[in-house]
């Protein structure tokens, strides 16, 4: 990482305008320089604490991707607040089952939907 170099290009990007730059994956002395020297706001992702704010992608801080690859990939600075993939994966798993097992829709708890007595005798002559 060229230090010197990024802390030009975020006030280069200052300069042209931009309402904000984001600090992607470096370190947190980096980010708190950058930030330092800028008159708009620095967002961080893997940037250490020292930036503006914060973001995360949202997939990764709720957990909703189970797949154990992903597990492996994942970035090093991601903090995951919940296991929504796993939740996710089970619900529907048992969708799946429900349809194939002809449980779900349910004729009398998941078909609201009747026709008049005229329209419905004409269905049972096709």
């Amino acid at each position: 990482i060229n230090a010197e170099y990024m802390g030009e290009e975020a006030l280069a990007l200052q300069a042209a305008g931009c309402f904000a730059v984001v600090l992607e994956c470096i370190p947190a002395a980096l980010g708190a320089a950058v930030t330092a020297e800028l008159s708009i706001p620095t967002i961080g992702i893997g940037a250490g604490p020292f930036t503006s704010g914060q973001v995360l992608v949202y997939h990764d801080l709720l957990g909703m991707i189970s797949h154990p690859h992903h597990r492996k990939v994942s970035p090093r600075f991601c903090k995951q607040y919940a296991s929504i993939g796993d939740a996710a994966t089970a619900a529907l798993t048992r969708y799946r089952e429900e349809v194939e097992e002809h449980a779900f829709p349910s004729l009398l708890e998941h078909s609201p939907y009747v026709l008049k007595a005229p329209e419905a005798q004409r269905l049972t002559g096709l």
